[in-house]
């Protein structure tokens, strides 16, 4: 008999790994914008190709650990939890890029993590 430490950590890991695509994802968006950022550098300078090859790495890395994560969550919960890459890219965008977060922007990424709250945490028996 599985004792409930060994339930709980089962059920953690896939949505760890999940978590991690997100991430991943969410890092590796913001470092293609910080290469394209750069533009009078040159675009076939070893420097550049090294800074997008690190970005496509890290953003290949996502959609390994989302491949990861599909073999055990459901898709219908999984897909919707991707829109936290809203959320990263929001803060991400205003912490290393400056850009403006507006009360309008704000509103938008509220609702949007709201509608994931509402998918993904069951209030009542399905259908």
């Amino acid at each position: 008999m599985k004792s409930i430490s060994q339930i709980s950590s089962f059920k953690i890991i896939p949505y760890t790994i999940l978590f991690i695509s997100i991430l991943f994802s969410i890092s590796g968006q913001l470092l293609m914008k910080h290469t394209m950022s750069h533009p009078n550098e040159g675009l076939l300078t070893w420097e550049f190709i090294q800074k997008l090859a690190l970005a496509i790495t890290v953003y290949c890395l996502g959609v390994v650990n989302w491949i990861l994560a599909l073999r055990t969550v459901k898709l219908s919960i999984a897909y919707p939890l991707t829109s936290l890459n809203y959320v990263g890219i929001l803060f991400g965008s205003y912490y290393f890029f400056n850009e403006e977060i507006t009360l309008t922007r704000i509103a938008g990424v509220i609702t949007i993590f709201m509608g994931v709250l509402l998918v993904v945490i069951p209030l009542k028996k399905s259908i």
